[in-house]
Order: C-alpha cells, then sequence, then structure tokens
C-alpha cells in the first residue's frame, strides 16, 4: 500500500456545498467525499454519473467509494482566505455569472435586501439566484493518500461546483493527519470500537452541524495504517 502526503494550493475560487441550502458556503475543511471524487475521476477511472433521477436526485449516496481502490483524508486547511462571493441566475434560456466582494449584494441575494436591479430587469429567473461563498485563489490545504497505485508526483485536480476549483499539489511531510467521520462510518460501515479508538488516537475530535462536518483531527498515523486502511481497502 502506498502512503502518500501531498500540499495543494488551488488557482482559482472554488464553490463546495459544505452544507447545501439557498446560501451555499464552503468551510476551510474541504471533505474527503470530494477529494475521493475529484482524484477518482482524474486518476482511477471512476465513472462520472451526470445525472440521478428520483430519490437518488436528492438523497446523497456515496455507496460507489467503497468500490474505490484508493482512500483519502480530509483536505486539512493550512492557509485559507474565505471571502469570494458570486451570484449566479440560471433559467432554461440562459446562464448569467458574476463574482463580487460586495457583502450588500449578497445580503440582497439572501433576502435582506431586494433583488439587484441588474438582474430583475434582465428577465432571469432571480427566484433560482443563490449566494455562494467560497474559498479565494492561494489558498493550501494538505491531504494524504492510500493506493495500491500511485499517483503523479504533482497532481492537477479539479473540484466544487461546476468543477471550477482548479488545484495542483505536490509531495510534503506529513504534519496533521485528518479523517472524515461520514465517510468511514456511513460509506465504509466501520465498526464503533475502532471509531472510538480512533477518537482515542487522535488529538481532537471536531463536531460540525452537518454530518460531513465531523472530523478525527491529528489522528495518529500509526493507527491509521495498522486499523483503519486495512478496513476501507
Amino acid at each position: 500500500m502506498i502512503e502518500r502526503t501531498f500540499e495543494a494550493t488551488l488557482y482559482t475560487p472554488l464553490f463546495y456545498s459544505s452544507s447545501e441550502g439557498r446560501a451555499i458556503r464552503t468551510q476551510p475543511t474541504l471533505s474527503a467525499t470530494a477529494l475521493m471524487h475529484a482524484l477518482g475521476y482524474r486518476y482511477f477511472e471512476m465513472e462520472k454519473r451526470y445525472v440521478e433521477l428520483g430519490e437518488r436526485a436528492t438523497t446523497p449516496d456515496y455507496s460507489h467509494l467503497r468500490d474505490a481502490s484508493f482512500f483519502v483524508s480530509d483536505m486539512r486547511p493550512v492557509a485559507v482566505e474565505a471571502d469570494e462571493r458570486t451570484f449566479r441566475s440560471t433559467d432554461y434560456r440562459s446562464e448569467r455569472n458574476f463574482t463580487t466582494n460586495d457583502t450588500d449584494l449578497a445580503k440582497q441575494i439572501t433576502g435582506d435586501k431586494s433583488v439587484p436591479s441588474i438582474l430583475e430587469d434582465s428577465g432571469a429567473a432571480y427566484q433560482t439566484i443563490r449566494n455562494y461563498i467560497g474559498l479565494a485563489p492561494g489558498s493550501t490545504f494538505e491531504f494524504t493518500v492510500w493506493s495500491d497505485k500511485p499517483i503523479p508526483t504533482r497532481p492537477f485536480f479539479r473540484m466544487g461546483v461546476k468543477q471550477t476549483g482548479e488545484f495542483r499539489a505536490q509531495e510534503c511531510e506529513q504534519d496533521t493527519l485528518v479523517l472524515n467521520k461520514y465517510l468511514l462510518s456511513e460509506v465504509y460501515d466501520l465498526n464503533k470500537s475502532t471509531l472510538t479508538e480512533l477518537m482515542e488516537h487522535s488529538s481532537a475530535f471536531r463536531r460540525g452541524n452537518d454530518p460531513r462536518l465531523q472530523h478525527f483531527v491529528g489522528a495518529s498515523p500509526e493507527f491509521v495504517r495498522e486499523h483503519v486502511v486495512p478496513e476501507v481497502l
């Protein structure tokens, strides 16, 4: 099993749904579920699912990740700036995008103020507009990959809404290992005793307001190699 740690740099604004609703906000720690899809599409021939129908369209399903030949940590923020904002308006005829750092404009979209006149006059379906808060270019992250097949020493991948977040990474020394509880418990069905031991072998457990925002922070690399990776691969 090959274990490698990388530092990734973001080169374009990243809009990724850490928690979804009318306002989409990206948390500084990027979920392992998103990273598995990004690396899977790029280096492990993972099937792309362009359209989901019925209940699958509204209920997250990551069960296909169990068949992947690799496993990843969360993307731990090293130096992250979260101040990008954008409006997006879409109807069946057209699509309009623009980006702003103006907080007042963002409040217009979230309902605190009226809809901007530039959109109200445009004929766009403004009721579908949502406010995205994402991460700025230049942000850096650390992540670890376990796999049978090596990936390049300087991997390149995209992730986020419409794959707009462009990352380039290079190998580095491992600093702090962060694992995603949702991925381990709900996707890989890791038993409770192992999860409890993992918590005991981590420096902290970070809770969030979304199932995907639960993280084992500072997990022991030795414990993960001996007790977690063999269970998921």
